[in-house]
């Protein structure tokens, strides 16, 4: 089954093992109730139950079962947390994950192809697109005016510009 990275782990902290994750979700109350983890670092991946979780000051604090100490949690900083992909937590319909927009190829409503969306940029009003074109790069605001559908099958995106959004 296919994994998702859900955050990063930047330090340790204290004297038995929690870690500091930097989490890549908007939801990071989501960390609160898993029961388990898989943490990635250099191409060896190792699944953990996870002991607690709980928020601190914008990220997460992970103490994971099985890692008892400082030393223990240091050899695991700089890794990856993952979870399965049928972990995920449902979204709304026409919301996507940031993975699943990213790889997507930008087409306008008349068919000219823009490029691949390279990044997702999120802002406080909304998310933009880096979108790697032939010769240049664009940012496309990720709002209904512009993008008028996503299919994931397709792996497109179709998108109505604005007047000037490619003048930039």
């Amino acid at each position: 089954m296919k994994r998702v990275t859900i955050g990063k782990i930047t330090r340790v902290r204290g004297l038995k093992g929690e870690m500091v994750v930097v989490p890549f979700t908007d939801d990071p109350q989501r960390f609160l109730d898993m029961e388990k983890v898989t943490v990635a670092k250099d191409e060896v991946c190792r699944q953990f139950p996870v002991e607690k979780a709980r928020e601190f000051k914008g990220k997460v604090l992970l103490k994971l079962k099985e890692v008892e100490s400082p030393e223990e949690a240091k050899k695991l900083v700089g890794g990856f947390i993952e979870i399965e992909e049928d972990q995920l937590v449902r979204l709304p319909q026409g919301s996507y994950f940031i993975f699943d927009i990213v790889g997507l190829e930008v087409v306008t409503t008349t068919g000219e192809r823009i490029g691949t969306v390279k990044e997702v940029i999120s802002l406080p009003a909304n998310d933009l697109y880096l979108v790697e074109g032939d010769e240049k790069l664009y940012l496309i605001p990720a709002v209904k005016q512009v993008v008028k559908g996503i299919d994931l099958e397709e792996k497109r995106m179709i998108i109505q510009p604005m007047e000037g959004l490619f003048d930039l």
